[in-house]
């Protein structure tokens, strides 16, 4: 980011279970995703996605296009190369 690399991304995963320290700001502005997907357990002991990363994925995407398989169980992405679906499992 700092050489200004050309990035860009549908998808994005988000980095380290959504911790505090993944995902900064000016990550979000260079990369641009459409949605965003956190792996993180439910009720897992170190607090992840932290409410920092969820409150600066907010700010650039409406939360419907966040998703996280705490709260949507298994995430499946689907494209025909041109239309995206995402399909959860609750």
């Amino acid at each position: 980011i700092a050489d200004r690399v050309e990035l860009s991304s549908t998808v994005l995963k988000v980095a380290h279970h959504g911790s505090d320290t993944s995902t900064t700001p000016e990550f979000l502005a260079v990369v641009n995703p459409r949605l965003a997907v956190i792996s993180a357990g439910k009720d897992n002991p170190f607090g992840h996605p932290s409410e920092g990363v969820l409150e600066r994925l907010k700010e650039e995407l409406n939360p419907q296009k966040i998703y996280c398989t705490s709260d949507n169980g298994t995430i499946e992405f689907i494209t025909d190369g041109e239309r995206l679906w995402v399909e959860v499992g609750r």
